[in-house]
């Protein structure tokens, strides 16, 4: 490390646990970043601030006015020109820290694509905002032995947890199953208190820095509960969970790795919205695909995906549509009208 970047991080240096050691690690480390909304902006963000090396950030999404009060890395510029939450962190946190290098991904993380996006990184950051993207992290993570830091908002409430394979009880360990659809509250119902997502994210990135200077220890291993609202944190102990019969993922079988598990359709959190992946692996013409739209209703094209709107009984309905055959349909919520919408003007 040159003294130029050294003094960037002088008051880091100062805390006695990280150190130049430390410091060195960090400016080492490759770290991907699983989503860059609430969660992963932050996440993104604060990992950017402290000096890790590498940052690959991975989402599906595009900035919306909605997502500013808790995605604080976007601004109202990004949400006019419609940018990838991806490719907008890339080039706020460019300006941030000139040194860092970094891989944004415009893609949805699944079983096609996982091995080949998450392969190469020391640590895994989760800024999900579904349970199977989580179920097939932690069924590559076991599979490949590389560590990852859960964390999960709602409401004012959260949690956090590190999960290193064969060291710690992992996150089907603690949840074992897909819960029932409609079993769980979402954002739509439950809403998001943005300071509740500083608070989990940034936490998420302590349990990240300790890992990768060497600070923790398997002694360590917990789930953390936080409730912002009622000002009460809870460490949950989990070393009991590694005793006996382990879960299906501790002994080796990975379902949502071959795809076995998990929906081709996601109702996505707090959008009104459906997505709806491809049923096989496509590269599209989005000259083509804007053509086709056209039909549809006004549209918008960049060079990462396709939107086109209407206005059907008095409500917005949309279609975008990206490169790999990935749609989200805006303004739907029912899961058989967006597959008959996505075959009528996709096709594929």
């Amino acid at each position: 490390m040159n003294p130029t970047r050294f003094a960037r991080y002088a008051k880091q240096l100062r805390f006695g646990p990280i150190g130049m050691e430390g410091q060195s690690k960090l400016c080492d480390a490759r770290v991907a970043v699983v989503g860059a909304g609430a969660l992963g902006s932050m996440i993104a963000e604060r990992l950017a601030r402290s000096g890790v090396g590498f940052l690959r950030l991975i989402d599906r999404d595009w900035v919306e006015l909605d997502n500013l009060p808790r995605q604080t890395l976007y601004t109202e510029a990004d949400v006019a020109d419609r940018i990838p939450k991806a490719i907008a962190a890339e080039s706020h946190l460019r300006e941030i820290n000139s040194s860092l290098q970094i891989e944004s991904v415009v893609e949805d993380l699944n079983y096609r694509n996982v091995d080949r996006l998450l392969s190469g990184v020391d640590l895994v950051m989760d800024g999900c905002d579904n349970f199977e993207t989580r179920f097939l992290i932690n069924d590559f993570a076991n599979q490949k032995g590389v560590p990852w830091v859960h964390g999960g908002c709602l409401g004012a409430a959260g949690q956090v947890m590190l999960i290193v394979p064969n060291r710690t009880p992992c996150f089907r360990c603690v949840i074992p199953d897909l819960p029932p659809p409609g079993s769980q509250e979402s954002c739509d119902s439950a809403g998001v208190l943005g300071p509740a997502v500083a608070v989990i994210g940034a936490w998420q990135c302590v349990e990240a820095i300790r890992f990768l200077t060497g600070g923790w220890t398997p002694k360590d291993s917990a789930l953390i509960a936080i409730d912002t609202w009622q000002g009460e944190l809870r460490r949950i102990r989990l070393t009991g969970l590694m005793e006996g019969d382990r879960c299906p993922s501790c002994r080796g079988d990975y379902p949502f790795l071959r795809g076995e598990q998990g929906a081709e359709l996601t109702v996505l959190c707090g959008r009104n919205s459906i997505q709806i992946l491809p049923q096989q692996s496509v590269t599209l013409d989005l000259d083509l695909i804007a053509d086709r739209l056209a039909g549809f209703g006004l549209v918008h094209k960049n060079r990462f995906f396709v939107r086109a709107e209407q206005t059907f009984e008095g409500n917005l309905l949309a279609i975008t549509v990206f490169r790999d055959g990935r749609a989200v349909l805006g303004g739907v919520s029912d899961l058989t009208q967006a597959r008959i919408l996505y075959t009528r003007w996709i096709g594929c």
